[in-house]
């Protein structure tokens, strides 16, 4: 069995809220679809980096499969209460630059 580390879940603001958009390790990048393809096949492990949990793919009563976070004895742990769940905000800040006669004139202001 193949196992990764993973050290973050990444996700997009969306109006529905938070939704999972990659997950990454040291070295690598997936998808949460290609992730599923390789859960599901059940020859690879992601274990979340400094813990001892682990993502997994589960099935609702639709039958739809999605990935969780589950503990050492197979509960659900909610993603977002993990240091590895991080929230991508891709608004850029305004960033104003001031010219090279600005910074001489005043180089204190912001």
């Amino acid at each position: 069995m193949a196992r990764y580390v993973v050290s973050a879940l990444k996700s997009a603001i969306t109006p529905a809220g938070a939704v999972l958009d990659r997950i990454v390790g040291p070295g690598w990048m997936a998808t949460p679809a290609s992730l599923l393809d390789l859960l599901e096949g059940g020859s690879h492990e992601f274990v979340l980096d400094g813990s001892d949990h682990r993502l997994a793919a589960q099935q609702d009563s639709r039958g739809v499969l999605r990935i969780v976070v589950v503990d050492f004895a197979g509960n659900e742990v909610q993603a977002n209460l993990l240091p590895h769940w991080q929230i991508e905000d891709h608004r850029r800040r305004q960033d104003v630059r001031r010219n090279w006669w600005q910074r001489l004139l005043d180089p204190d202001a912001a």
